[in-house]
């Protein structure tokens, strides 16, 4: 069996996608909290009454590290392998001492938005997070732990896993608000000038937003079971806590569900106002070809050079034709300015 799961990591997590492995790790109570830079000295060192540890672990290159962590807090291994299945949809398991939550995260790293999976496993007296890459959404609640008067002391996993709940989908209201300001931009710069950077702007808001969509749907069903379900895991204490998280959560999905269709009007927009440019162009053409037909024709009948034209001969002919074409083009555009054509 164990040959088999290492045949299954190294086929699902390709090479050059993985990141190095980061850990960190805290121990807390609500008398204090100590951090270790390494699982060896987490290992060693010696333990207060009643901590809780969160073990967080950025960058999947390190199979081995994040298998002996699952390891030691009696993590299945068939359990660890759907952290390197990183295209699964967001999902819950309950294994009765703990809990699997698989879950999106979304946030913008140096301009560019990150969509990675987050790994949560929860006991009674611990919480894993297994990023896929550097860089999360969990600042504030490392500076909760360093403050002696934060909640987070006070309570055990299940509260901290709240949190990290939470921190992801303030993390999504994040991304929505970045890409709201983008959706501002872009309905500014189509009533100003609207061009093809424009449209491809709203594509890629398009596409953030779906894949924002899709992250953030499967989160309400954990909520739920989260919520509903009597998990030994989960006291009963927070489940109030989880009730304000699915609230949060569905205020998320019906800011996306806005973006959307204003995105898409947008679009609509665009192309309207394409659409409106390329009619007024044909107007333009229309009314020019429409002057020119009565002075081609002039044009035409007295191009045939037949042998009894008398005009052909006369002195002011040439000047009168001229004068003919002239006046009628001039009535015409007159016509045209009276029926506000232009």
């Amino acid at each position: 069996m164990r040959g088999l799961s290492k045949y299954i990591v190294s086929n699902s997590v390709r090479a050059e996608r993985c990141e190095a492995t980061e850990i960190e790790i805290y121990c807390y109570n609500e008398a204090g909290c100590v951090s270790y830079p390494s699982f060896e000295e987490y290992t060693r060192a010696e333990k207060g009454e009643n901590c809780t540890v969160w073990i967080n672990m950025d960058g999947l290159a390190d199979t081995e590290l994040i298998r002996s962590v699952c390891q030691r807090f009696g993590i299945h291994e068939l359990v660890v392998e759907d952290i390197f299945h990183t295209s699964q949809r967001a999902k819950i398991e309950d294994h009765g001492d703990s809990i699997t939550i698989l879950a999106k995260m979304m946030y913008y790293k140096d301009g560019e938005l990150v969509n990675e999976q987050e790994s949560v496993f929860i006991g009674k007296d611990f919480v894993i997070t297994v990023g896929e890459r550097r860089g999360d959404v969990f600042q504030k609640i490392r500076e909760h732990l360093q403050n002696s008067e934060s909640n987070v002391r006070k309570n055990k996993a299940d509260f901290l896993a709240y949190l990290l709940l939470d921190s992801i989908v303030d993390g999504y209201f994040d991304v929505l608000e970045t890409l709201g300001d983008r959706i501002d931009e872009s309905e500014d710069s189509l009533l100003s000038d609207p061009d093809m950077e424009t449209l491809h702007s709203l594509k890629e808001i398009k596409k953030d937003l779906l894949y924002l969509h899709k992250s953030i749907w499967p989160l309400r069903d954990i909520a739920l079971w989260l919520e509903r379900d009597r998990s030994t895991v989960i006291s009963p204490d927070i489940r109030e806590y989880v009730r304000d998280l699915y609230d949060h959560i569905m205020g998320a999905i019906d800011t996306t569900e806005t973006f959307r269709e204003l995105d898409a009007g947008l679009r609509d927009l665009y192309l309207s106002s394409v659409s409106n440019k390329l009619n007024n162009v044909m107007k333009v053409l229309t009314i020019i070809s429409t002057i020119f037909i009565p002075l081609t024709f002039i044009a035409g009948v007295y191009g045939m050079n037949f042998v009894s034209m008398p005009e052909l001969t006369w002195k002011w002919g040439y000047a009168a034709v001229m004068a003919l074409m002239a006046v009628i083009a001039v009535l015409m555009i007159m016509f045209f300015k009276k029926k506000k054509s232009f």
